[in-house]
């Protein structure tokens, strides 16, 4: 929350969870609708679950076929392939065949999980509107996709003139303005284990303790590491960062490696947080 009382707050569901944009600015009610109509567009053309989303759309499309996309989409995924790169392939957005196995996603219509073997390296971005997959691939910018659409709605809001505020989708978050938020981060059990102060920055967090799935082979999670493996994180890894997108992917990245996430951190301009254990006497 903010430090002080907002003018304006508003909460409404979308991409998957509660996105609540509180705001001190000069248009009232239409800025903060122009901010959520932001944040709805990033969850039309990247959501997973829909046919007629970009993703959608590039998973039928025939391999090596240019898709047009929209803006939004090519600048997550320019930025996806970029980690791709910076992680040796540790952060891959075209992990998704694996989760739809292990029934974190559902199966899409017409898919052959065999069949999508490409990696983010196969995702080229041609221009701002338009990407090509060489080989056949399933993407899902589940890990990245949220922390974009809250920088595009803090990007709305103050182009709109607003002062200060904080965008929250779900606990990936940004805070904006002269004033600090203090921002309380939980447990896996409940209780706020730790406050932060946040100025101009943006605040994401991961776990997988309440998702993991008992399958066949042992037990499956959200988190992917090193060969695709499924990764048991015990505590809550949070990430700060100038942008909600960095923050938001380098969440995922810490989960299988706070290493090479702290260093990453370095280049992009943030900071891994000490991990909030289990609870308050584990």
């Amino acid at each position: 929350m903010l430090a002080k009382a907002d003018p304006l707050r508003r909460c409404r569901p979308l991409l998957g969870t509660y996105v609540e944009i509180a705001a001190d600015t000069p248009g009232g009610r239409g800025d903060l609708d122009a901010a959520f109509e932001a944040v709805a567009a990033v969850h039309r053309s990247m959501s997973f679950h829909e046919e007629d989303s970009d993703l959608g759309r590039l998973r039928r499309a025939p391999a090596g076929t240019a898709v047009r996309v929209s803006p939004d989409t090519a600048v997550v995924l320019r930025l996806a392939g970029e980690l791709f790169d910076a992680t040796g392939g540790l952060f891959d957005v075209a992990m998704a065949p694996t989760l739809v196995a292990a029934g974190f996603l559902p199966m899409p219509e017409g898919v052959a999980l065999a069949d999508m073997t490409g990696t983010a390296a196969d995702i080229e971005v041609l221009d701002d509107r338009h990407v090509r997959c060489r080989r056949p691939l399933l993407i899902d910018l589940g890990g990245i996709a949220k922390g974009h659409a809250v920088d595009r709605a803090v990007g709305v809001l103050v182009a709109r003139g607003a002062r200060q505020g904080i965008v929250n989708a779900g606990g990936d978050l940004r805070v904006f303005g002269p004033e600090a938020g203090t921002i309380g981060i939980r447990s896996q059990d409940g209780p706020v284990e730790r406050f932060v102060a946040l100025r101009d920055g943006a605040l994401c967090s991961s776990a997988n303790r309440d998702s993991r799935r008992e399958t066949g082979g042992g037990i499956s999670t959200p988190h992917l590491g090193r060969g695709r493996q499924p990764v048991i994180c015990e505590g809550i890894v949070s990430v700060v960062a100038e942008t909600c997108i960095v923050a938001d992917a380098m969440t995922k990245v810490a989960v299988a490696d706070e290493a090479l996430a702290a260093s990453l951190l370095a280049r992009y301009g943030g900071e891994l947080l000490p991990a909030v254990p289990r609870s308050a006497s584990a």
